[in-house]
């Protein structure tokens, strides 16, 4: 009786604290940004609250299926395999234009739950007949066995869960410039091997919200041109169309900056001296794509190498 208890006890302190610090440290850039879209946009989702809540009621479901086969001896961990097949299912949601995609765990699910209850009704039938223990306390043999389901288990829910590195980190930019947290969101984009469209967009938002579109953009990677300055043929995750559209539409540097990442220098100088009449007050990228230009039109260019976080190292980037 005390070594059932027992490995209840050790059990449940091990799902409760890995599901909760697996949610809270590991997936809660993700789940804010899968949430948000599987609600229609229309709440958030907070990473303290959320991880509690998940980890309770996978813990509930759990002592559901407990009290529907009541193992108590060598399979009683086999009872946690819903609550793991759960949590992992939804930290492998993946986002999509206006929802998520369950993947292929549409299918995938039904079949493993379909073999699992086959397994827990031999091993239900099979415990009368086990052969009696052993060892006992925290070193028995029923201890060790437990685990080394649990130790499956956290590897199925790793293995099996989105653990993409370039999505957490798309996903942490997103919730950062969410939080108005916009050097902490540039320093995440800093350490990404490479972009996309929605990052590129999110990094020019960041950027301009810090007051430093025409002098440090360039330090961060950028693709899609003009394209992704605005909502259109790209959407943020978290950030409303609208929103995006407000802040930046009428904004004299974000139409010079779209102009440079373009590469398209005739038009951004044919523009420039409407919101920058003098040379004097003119920002550092819009002196070097003047100097440029004018290199261009006698057929030179500057010598490389350029320096990082330059326009010229972005603009010869070809």
């Amino acid at each position: 009786m005390m070594e059932s208890k027992f490995i209840r006890a050790i059990c449940a302190v091990l799902f409760c604290s890995f599901t909760f610090c697996y949610l809270f440290f590991y997936q809660a850039d993700v789940m804010t940004v899968v949430q948000h879209l599987a609600s229609g946009r229309q709440t958030f989702y907070n990473p303290m609250l959320g991880a509690v809540l998940i980890t309770f009621t996978l813990k509930l479901l759990q002592m559901g299926v407990s009290s529907l086969f009541k193992l108590k001896k060598r399979g009683f961990g086999l009872t946690y395999f819903p609550s793991f097949l759960i949590l992992t299912i939804i930290s492998d949601l993946r986002p999509t234009a206006d929802s998520v995609s369950f993947g292929n765990w549409l299918w995938i699910a039904p079949l493993l739950l379909l073999v699992y209850t086959f397994v827990m009704l031999a091993v239900k039938r099979f415990e009368p007949y086990e052969p009696d223990l052993r060892s006992y306390g925290p070193f028995s043999q029923i201890i060790w066995i437990n685990l080394l389901l649990f130790l499956g288990f956290f590897l199925f829910t790793g293995l099996l869960s989105n653990s993409d590195r370039y999505f957490h980190r798309r996903a942490k930019v997103e919730a950062l410039i969410d939080k108005k947290d916009y050097a902490g969101a540039l320093n995440v984009v800093r350490t990404m091997p490479h972009t996309d469209s929605v990052t590129s967009m999110l990094t020019v938002y960041a950027v301009a919200r810090r007051g430093h579109l025409a002098d440090s953009l360039f330090h961060y990677p950028l693709v899609g041109g003009s394209r992704t300055l605005r909502p259109g043929k790209v959407h943020s995750w978290l950030q409303p169309d609208s929103v995006l559209y407000k802040v930046t539409r009428n904004s004299a540097n974000y139409q010079l900056t779209g102009f440079l990442l373009d590469r398209n220098l005739y038009e951004f100088a044919r523009y420039l001296p409407q919101y920058y009449p003098s040379d004097s007050l003119r920002p550092r990228y819009y002196k070097e794509a003047l100097k440029i230009l004018s290199l261009k039109k006698r057929g030179l260019r500057l010598i490389a190498p350029y320096k990082k976080g330059s326009y010229a190292a972005y603009y010869y980037a070809k």
